[in-house]
């Protein structure tokens, strides 16, 4: 007769094998403790990451994903100037918040970097970006260093708040012992100003992926121990359609509507040269993780997640309505979910396009799960 202590030992070891796919991060089993530290970083668990960070543009930022209360105050709302940064579908943090940040703090409580609540938006981007760094706000922001209006040519002024901000953030120790995340998700904004002709120069491809590699090229030679979650772009035309579609709930108010956020949505010629960048900058993102990606013995790689999201399969209000161009909280959680499941993917799972789905499942990692930095 099997003794009940038995029956758990085994049920242990099967929820350290099978895969298991939940609708919320709580009801994922725990990981048992690692009988030996990651020997490379190749071997990395999720429950490795200590610290983590985040370079990008207002979507990283959390811009406006709270859309405008009419009874709050309609267009004066200050939610038509705000980023919710704990909210970031990659790096928020405020409790109950669905975010990569919160999936990964699941596995390991003592996770430090996420940023938290919200603050009046701060702009910085192209040739604009040349502002003091006193336009983070530390205690908010932690190792959330994305920009609002940000391009790639602006990731290396990120690093200068994200890296001294890390030293500062964390023991010395730590710093240099502790495995870390980094997230980048660049692209949207160069798509857009690709139809400008003084940032024209600046968002071709080539200069893209020398932006993006730059920025690797720091972090690897000043971060010790870090893995970059390097996300795709996806094609930022498709919101046009969509919200021209549901004119009623995107609201007009005068400066902030996605036609005059995107220098390239006035003509079908514009859109499709949108489209063709984000396949190139895409084609830049995938060599570069392959340029970089682990190997054995070595503590940093950089890792791919693409992003091939057909924006048309969106219901309008996981766009926010404040533009109609950025995602709401509802579509920052459905792109923390659809990250999150990535991570534990091979090249060969990623799905050739992602559609939106309303009650997305989140996978919970086994023991035997390693984040794909080999790119494999």
């Amino acid at each position: 007769m099997v003794s009940v202590k038995s029956i758990i030992a085994i049920s242990i070891s099967i929820a350290g094998v099978l895969a298991v796919n939940v609708a919320n991060i709580a009801n994922c089993p725990a990981l048992p403790a690692r009988a030996t530290p990651a020997k490379d970083v190749t071997d990395l668990r999720i429950d490795d990451i200590n610290i983590i960070g985040a370079l990008g543009d207002s979507i990283m930022a959390g811009f406006a994903m709270n859309g405008l209360d009419y009874e709050g105050g309609g267009i004066l709302n200050l939610s038509l100037v705000s980023e919710y940064r704990g909210n970031s579908y990659a790096i928020g943090g405020d409790t109950g918040a669905i975010t990569l940040a919160n999936f990964v703090k699941k596995y390991n409580p003592n996770v430090k970097g996420a940023s938290v609540l919200s603050h009046i938006v701060s702009y910085c981007g192209g040739n604009n970006c040349k502002a003091p760094l006193s336009l983070y706000r530390p205690l908010k922001d932690n190792l959330n260093a994305g920009q609002s209006g940000a391009t790639a040519m602006n990731l290396d002024y990120e690093l200068d708040y994200l890296i001294p901000r890390m030293k500062a953030y964390i023991l010395s120790t730590s710093y240099k012992n502790d495995w870390k995340m980094v997230t980048i998700q660049i692209g949207s904004n160069d798509q857009c100003a690709s139809c400008n002709p003084e940032m024209q120069s600046y968002t071709t491809a080539d200069a893209y992926g020398k932006y993006v590699e730059d920025a690797i090229l720091r972090i690897k030679a000043e971060i010790p121990k870090v893995v970059i979650n390097l996300l795709g772009t996806f094609k930022v035309s498709g919101v046009f359609p969509l919200s021209a579609n549901n004119a009623d709930y995107c609201i007009k108010n005068g400066l902030l509507e996605n036609t005059k956020e995107c220098s390239c949505s006035g003509s079908a010629a514009d859109l499709t040269k949108m489209d063709n960048l984000s396949d190139a900058y895409n084609a830049k993102l995938a060599a570069l993780a392959n340029k970089y990606k682990g190997v054995a013995g070595a503590t940093f790689a950089v890792m791919y997640s693409p992003a091939p999201i057909d924006l048309g399969s969106f219901p309008i209000n996981a766009l926010s309505n404040v533009d109609c161009f950025h995602p709401s909280k509802k579509g920052h959680q459905w792109f923390a979910k659809t990250f999150w499941n990535q991570l534990f993917k091979t090249k060969s799972l990623k799905p050739p396009v992602i559609s939106f789905e309303e009650n997305l499942n989140l996978y919970c990692p086994t023991s035997d799960d390693r984040l794909p930095t080999t790119n494999a």
